[in-house]
């Protein structure tokens, strides 16, 4: 049965190319989005799964209420919670800290870098499986002022250089011997520091019961239950606030597994994993693009199988059951549904692999296929056939052989077809809507990328310090032919990611909060930056922007307080210039000349990149060898930000195939329509109607549907977009133009589709229509 049942769906791919083709190419967009997210899923999944006690180890998260009665829910929680714990040694086997207060930049004397830690304990290593490459685990973390550094930090700061017993610095002045070196995880954790310090090197002062500072882990004991871990939670809890007066404080249990994907969101989380609610909303829409496709593989396969129909009544005259018959139909559906889940997945390997819609990001995953992912895989081919074959398999296997045989084109299987014409206009103002939103990020962020945004970024080369310090490579690379200037920043215009500095022009005064960055004066001289007042930089003093200077009140030559601390002068002012996303309105700036900066700026007066990268590269080798270079054209970098193809291209992507699936389904409706109504064009041609009428006559309704969709989509597309583009300060003007280019293109697509089926059913002689009958 299996090799008849083979035999015929190969005869019926065959036969049907075309069919085959758009049934295998439908499925095979729908699924590679769905593949795509089935990829992020598995990844999140991945984590927290190579610990040693995953049933024992939970993490303690902190519900907070006030006595209004609102609540909140941090993933951290007080310091001092882990003696607390502790102190009843018949529930907890070990309770570990993370305090992710070892941040800033860290430097040996001859290198800084930026180095993201945590002081824990030495229990961390049991509770967590943690091991060491260099250093003794027992010993790593005893000793205040110690450091364990991960395998990537301790490349990145000492290269091959041995960094057991180092000393390094942070900017409090505090110092830190290396003790350890991490082995690198063989799976991924939501536990990632670059650092982890000794916990007897946190202050006193600073372990208090307040609740966002800390995260504290406990492994249970063999054999304790999880509700003992909660009463005991509960028992602490109740002593540290007066409900009526101060609100309440609750701790919760999170199990190890149940961290990454998460349940529910949680404030003041140390790592930027998915949640449960994220991936069904994505699920959601998976499935909703899935419904789509096999829907219209449901209705071609119906249509096509009005050509089949003799086959079936033959089959059953013959002797073949019902189940036979359903299950050559669901054979076929499988089939085809694996060759396009095959197409799938080369496509979505070629989408990673050329980077088409994440350049810096991950909307479409790298494809690292595991056995486990491959069976996952082919289970939902054979799903995703289930699906798409199970209605036209039951429809058709319970036709009548005696009606069939006499007149398949008389048989109408959805009788009216209401429930097709919904889907229909369902999928084309779906497609419409995403097409209009389409039209109008586009233009907002094409707008955004041409736009001037007040400095001068073309011919500025872009070199990382990368904790090098800047004055060596400067005297270099000034050597350099071509090199007009060179300056020093502490991070380029176009995204800002510094502090605020408040500012007053006396004590007595509220400070305003001013974004600032590290620069000095060659850096604003090549930026081009235009001053209204003053002048650059002369010594110690600072250069505010017009919005800083309006709100403060000062002018050049005046006096103002830094931290309420710092009198400085204000050396000069500069014209008001978009140093952020261009979709931002300007805040309040300032620059402020240092001593260490992140990044060297050169002016040059050349396009020939690929030379001038050899060269500075040649330098950069010569001075830090082994350490790799950091560049890039500032003007480039700068337009790639702003003008956010990436989001644009996966747009068109989706956008793109919502309009082919619902151009599919419509040619799936007209199909079906010029068969059964056969009959009726033969006998109207007969009587002398024209080619042209017969067109326009079973076009007609169809066009109805598509306009049907364009009353639905077209408000709805006009008010999702400018919803969209209320998020930016400087937006365009979307007018009927792009509506009416967005319901063009729609319009277009959908008459080449019907025209294409119903001028090949005009055409037909009437005699092959009645011969027949």
């Amino acid at each position: 049965m299996i090799r008849n049942y083979l035999l015929t769906a190969y005869r019926n791919i065959i036969r049907h190319k075309l069919f085959t083709f758009i049934n295998i190419f439908g499925l095979a967009l729908s699924m590679s989005v769905c593949m795509n997210v089935i990829i992020g899923i598995s990844k999140e999944m991945n984590y927290d799964n190579f610990h040693p006690h995953p049933e024992r180890t939970y993490r303690i998260l902190t519900e907070m209420r006030n006595p209004e009665g609102n609540s909140w829910k941090l993933a951290s929680s007080p310091l001092p919670l882990r003696e607390t714990l502790l102190s009843n040694n018949n529930l907890a086997e070990d309770a570990v800290r993370l305090y992710p207060a070892l941040n800033g930049k860290v430097t040996d004397g001859a290198k800084t870098i930026q180095l993201n830690g945590a002081f824990t304990e030495p229990s961390f290593f049991k509770v967590f499986g943690f091991e060491l490459a260099k250093g003794n685990t027992t010993t790593a973390l005893q000793l205040p002022n110690s450091v364990v550094l991960s395998d990537e930090a301790a490349t990145r700061f000492f290269g091959s250089v041995d960094p057991m017993g180092k000393i390094i610095s942070l900017e409090d002045g505090s110092n830190y011997q290396v003790t350890g070196v991490l082995k690198p995880t063989p799976e991924k954790s939501h536990i990632a520091f670059d650092a982890y310090g000794s916990a007897n090197s946190i202050d006193k002062a600073v372990q208090t019961w307040d609740p966002g500072k800390a995260y504290t882990y406990v492994l249970l004991k063999e054999h304790v239950n999880k509700s003992a871990m909660k009463s005991e939670l509960a028992r602490i809890a109740s002593s540290l606030y007066d409900k009526n007066a101060k609100g309440s404080m609750h701790f919760q249990l999170q199990s190890l597994g149940s961290i990454t994907p998460a349940w529910e969101e949680t404030y003041n989380n140390m790592h930027n994993g998915g949640t449960w609610a994220k991936h069904m909303g994505a699920l959601g829409i998976m499935l909703i693009i899935l419904v789509s496709a096999c829907f219209n593989y449901t209705n071609l396969s119906i249509a096509r199988s009005l050509t089949r129909a003799k086959e079936i009544g033959i089959r059953k005259v013959s002797g073949a059951s019902r189940k036979q018959i359903f299950g050559q139909y669901i054979f076929e559906a499988v089939a085809i549904s694996l060759f396009a889940l095959g197409f799938a997945y080369l496509l979505l390997m070629l989408m990673a692999r050329f980077n088409l819609f994440n350049s810096g990001y991950e909307n479409i995953h790298a494809v690292n296929a595991s056995w486990r992912l491959i069976l996952v895989f082919l289970g939902f081919g054979v799903f995703t056939g289930l699906m798409a074959g199970s209605l036209p398999a039951w429809l058709l296997s319970a036709f009548n052989p005696v009606q069939v045989l006499k007149s398949m084109p008389a048989f109408r299987v959805f009788g009216r077809m209401n429930l097709r014409k919904s889907l229909l206009v369902f999928q084309f103002a779906i497609s419409l809507v995403v097409t209009i939103f389409l039209s109008a990020f586009y233009q907002q962020f094409a707008f955004m990328a041409k736009a001037d945004t007040g400095f001068n970024p073309h011919r500025v080369v872009a070199v990382q310090l990368q904790g090098n310090k800047p004055e060596l490579l400067t005297q270099e690379l000034s050597a350099i032919s071509g090199v007009e200037k060179v300056g020093a920043t502490s991070a380029n215009f176009g995204r800002y990611e510094g502090g605020r500095l408040p500012l007053t022009v006396s004590k007595a005064q509220e400070p305003v909060q001013v974004s600032y960055y590290h620069a000095d004066a060659a850096f604003l001289s090549m930026m081009e930056l235009k001053f209204v007042d003053g002048q650059n930089f002369i010594g110690q003093q600072i250069i505010l922007n017009e919005n800083a200077a309006e709100k403060l009140k000062v002018k050049a030559g005046q006096q103002i307080w830094m931290n309420d601390s710092t009198q400085v002068e204000v050396a000069g002012i500069v014209k008001d210039f978009h140093f952020e996303n261009m979709g931002k309105p300007v805040t309040p700036l300032a620059f402020l000349p240092a001593s260490d900066y992140n990044t060297l700026d050169l002016k040059v007066n050349t396009d020939n990149k690929e030379a001038l990268n050899k060269q500075i590269a040649a330098v950069w080798d010569k001075l830090y060898p082994g350490q790799p270079l950091k560049i890039s054209w500032l003007e480039e970098a700068l337009y790639e930000g702003k003008s956010n193809w990436n989001d644009i291209s996966f747009l068109g992507f989706l956008a793109a195939m919502t309009i082919i699936i619902a151009a599919m389904g419509l040619l799936a409706l007209v199909i079906y329509n010029t068969a059964v109504r056969r009959k009726e064009i033969g006998v109207r041609k007969v009587m002398g109607a024209s080619i042209r009428s017969i067109i326009v006559m079973l076009s007609k309704g169809f066009l109805k549907l598509i306009l049907i969709a364009a009353c639905i989509a077209l408000p709805i597309g006009y008010f999702v977009s400018r919803l969209f583009l209320q998020n930016f300060a400087i937006r365009i003007n979307l007018g009927m133009g792009s509506l009416l280019i967005s319901l063009g293109i729609l319009l277009l697509v959908g008459l080449i589709t019907i025209i294409s089926q119903t001028w090949r059913a005009a055409r037909v002689n009437p005699v092959e229509s009645l011969r027949n009958d």
